[in-house]
């Protein structure tokens, strides 16, 4: 089952992806999400927070680096790093389901990160990821999120996960 999810920033797609992890259980997955960084109510940048443990910082408005989508710069090392672990520790992590979020411009930069969405397109693995919406020609299909209706897709994929791999 490969499954890739959209929408308008705002729309509820990292909140889906947490709470699959939350109510199916941390270890039945293999992955990131990403998370705002605020500070005063002001997002200031995004973090990768990982299902085995780890956080590196994705980008932010205060750090200078080549990488920059709007008004954030990206990390490109960090996610290097995230993206080698995860194809370094896909084989014995094969069984779970992989979670991506997102597959958007700032995650363009790294090659390795690239990398990984080839070898996990082409395995025969489980994986839910989130899509930027300007990057949904590269997927077949894909779950569109509107502000409001995340709930009912989030019953609708894990349903999906509990008949389907679990």
């Amino acid at each position: 089952m490969k499954m890739f999810i959209s929408g308008n920033p705002m729309s509820g797609k990292t909140s889906l992806i947490k709470r699959l992890i939350e109510d199916i259980g941390k270890d039945k997955f293999f992955g990131f999400y990403t998370e705002e960084i605020r500070e005063n109510k002001k997002r200031i940048g995004f973090k990768i927070v990982t299902t085995y443990g780890d956080e590196k910082i994705l980008s932010k408005v205060d750090i200078i680096t080549p990488y920059r989508v709007g008004k954030y710069h990206v990390i490109k090392e960090n996610l290097d790093e995230v993206s080698k672990y995860m194809i370094e520790n896909l084989e014995k992590n094969s069984k779970k389901i992989i979670i991506i979020d997102e597959i958007g411009p700032m995650e363009m930069y790294s090659e390795v990160f690239n990398e990984l969405i080839r070898i996990v397109l082409k395995k025969d693995i489980n994986l839910i990821a989130t899509v930027h919406r300007k990057l949904l020609y590269i997927v077949p299909t894909y779950i569109w999120l509107e502000r409001g209706n995340w709930w009912d897709w989030y019953n609708y994929i894990k349903d999906k996960i509990i008949k389907e791999i679990l």
